[in-house]
């Protein structure tokens, strides 16, 4: 059977046609890491889209031949997750050539730090949003400049191996990238949360230059079924807008499942500085959005609740995952990586739903940032990419297929995808949080302080409510014209100028009728301290990448939104520490 699935992947690659790859520049032969890409399963194939990625002559577990070279992934992976496999012996991987879209000519653009969606199960097709173009290196094989952002969404037909595009503009005028994405693949939509705009951004964005990053607010929810959008306001939500962090689809609560959004950082929309990681949100702190919420036309609404356990610290760029218990009485999102202005971690942190209860699982040594995870296997977490630090010109990731696994019941890391796996069963971490046991039971099912709200009670089926915190549903944002916008993108600095007015208008009448945000409120800590975590390695903070540009609140009144903040990176990549095997990894290595 293996043989015959070669076979017809070699047929599909020859109808699809595979792109003249310079020597040396094979996207999995001479991958040397990989990073900020676009990933998703559909049908038992993990499909990686885009990113950064740098090439050596060979890469063994780390050790490397060759000088490294900056650059992209200009092609779409696919890994074959129907059978078992070690990626240390036998990973069935392949790539294909990123195609002309048949109706128009263009071809899909090369991003990093957008989304890519796997579709509904009735639909053959994979949808790529946002992103931004890379200024890593732009003498890059086939490296081209920012396109337009009217086509921000895209489609990859994985039957018939064709592109398509499809103008969400009237919704998302700009390509975001850096925000939270998350997808309900039952409900056919994927959701995308704040993010920002920067140079890379598009052919409108590009004249923003490398000291300009806008950060945006609301929300594009992306139907699959019909290939439109719309946009919410995140008004209701506390600490906005944001970047660079993580949110997850947990189906089972409520109507229709809700959004958990954990991490990631927050600065004043006004703010059109190239800050990377404004002020990080708290993990005590979690957001929670009623996906049924939308149901009426609404902006929906948004809850956050207060957590106890073991507090891990603030971060961005990390990943998660969500299993559930057998019965249901949990619903346990996996949390791994990440970094800060000091730390990258390595540590795999577990929300439990509806206890609201953190548990920190034993240390892992697999420090990393910039990486996309998905489960797998009915109990693993599949980790795809990143890296453990910011020097990306001097060292090789020791995952040298790209990926890695950790089984979630077992809290073990290892190289072996077991397409058979058992069920998955609470790990014992989590039972001594919660009680019950592997199959579930939980007997701990609100939080300690109560939940925030009874309407919030009421999606867990439970009627308590103690909690002090607020749940708000989000009233429309005022109005600014796409016109008005894109004049101030585009008019370089008297254009920024009216970007800042326009945001600061906004802001002071979205202050007027939102709830004071006081500092304790977005960062203390609440009845537990955060739990010392292992790091990969410590870091001075890193020098603002030349390429990494602003973000810019877009009121959504007629459904504007959104436009992708990325890392446009101009500068080669920023320095850090040498990762080799996770034991060589060296501390106190400061970030250039």
């Amino acid at each position: 059977m293996r043989r015959v699935n070669l076979v017809l992947d070699a047929v599909v690659l020859l109808a699809v046609g595979v792109a003249c790859v310079p020597d040396g520049l094979d996207p999995l032969a001479n991958m040397c890491l990989r990073m900020d890409h676009n990933s998703a399963i559909k049908n038992n194939i993990l499909y990686i889209d885009g990113g950064r990625e740098s090439y050596v002559s060979n890469n063994t577990g780390g050790s490397f031949q060759g000088s490294i070279s900056l650059g992209y992934n200009n092609w779409l992976i696919k890994i074959n997750m129907t059978e078992s496999w070690d990626w240390k012996t036998n990973i069935s991987q392949s790539y294909i050539n990123k195609t002309e879209n048949p109706k128009t000519g263009q071809t899909p653009p090369v991003i990093a730090r957008g989304a890519l969606y796997q579709g509904s199960s009735m639909d053959d097709s994979i949808y790529l949003y946002g992103g931004t173009t890379s200024y890593q290196n732009t003498s890059f094989f086939e490296w081209v400049p920012p396109s337009s952002s009217k086509y921000s969404l895209w489609s990859y037909d994985t039957k018939n191996n064709t592109w398509d595009q499809f103008d969400i503009s009237a919704a998302s005028p700009y390509r975001p990238s850096s925000g939270s994405f998350a997808e309900a693949p039952d409900l056919g939509l994927g959701f995308y949360l704040n993010g920002g705009i920067d140079s890379g951004s598009s052919t409108e964005a590009k004249t923003m230059g490398n000291d300009t990053k806008i950060w945006l607010n609301g929300m594009i929810v992306i139907d699959t079924h019909t290939r439109t959008a719309r946009n919410v306001s995140t008004n209701g939500l506390l600490g906005t807008p944001r970047s660079r962090g993580k949110m997850i689809y947990v189906p089972g609560i409520g109507k229709k499942g809700v959004l958990v959004a954990l991490g990631g950082s927050y600065k004043p929309a006004s703010d059109s500085s190239n800050t990377v990681i404004g002020t990080l949100l708290p993990m005590n702190l979690i957001d929670i959005f009623d996906v049924a919420s939308l149901d009426n036309g609404s902006n929906g609404t948004w809850y956050t609740q207060r957590a106890s356990g073991e507090i891990p610290d603030g971060r961005v760029e990390h990943c998660l995952v969500v299993a559930s218990a057998p019965d249901n009485s949990s619903h346990n999102i996996y949390m791994y990586g990440g970094r800060n202005l000091q730390t990258t971690f390595d540590q795999i942190y577990i929300l439990s739903i509806p206890s609201f209860t953190w548990s920190k699982a034993s240390a892992s040594f697999q420090p990393r940032y910039g990486m996309t995870c998905h489960l797998v296997g009915k109990r693993q977490l599949l980790s795809v990419g990143g890296f453990s630090t910011y020097n990306l010109s001097s060292a090789c990731d020791w995952q040298d297929k790209g990926v890695n696994l950790y089984d979630m019941s077992q809290l073990s890391w290892g190289s072996f995808y077991n397409a058979n796996a058992e069920n998955y069963t609470v790990p014992v971490q989590v039972v001594r949080q919660i009680g019950g046991g592997p199959s579930g039971s939980a007997t701990v099912t609100a939080p300690v302080d109560g939940f925030t709200s009874p309407p919030f009670a009421q999606l867990f089926g439970q009627s308590n409510s103690t909690a002090a915190l607020t749940s708000t549903a989000s009233s429309p944002p005022p109005t600014m014209s796409k016109g008005a916008v894109a004049g101030a993108v585009i008019g370089s600095i008297a254009g920024l100028a009216l970007i800042a007015g326009a945001t600061t208008f906004y802001l002071l009448r979205a202050h007027r009728r939102r709830p004071h945000i006081s500092p304790h409120q977005i960062s203390a800590p609440v009845s537990a301290t955060p739990a010392p975590e292992a790091a990969g390695s410590d870091f001075k903070p890193p020098v603002e990448l030349e390429n990494e540009h602003s973000y810019f609140e877009l009121p959504a009144d007629q459904v504007y939104e959104i436009r992708g903040t990325e890392l446009a990176d101009r500068a080669l990549e920023i320095g850090g520490s040498e990762l080799g095997k996770p034991e060589d990894i060296k501390k106190d290595t400061p970030y250039i």
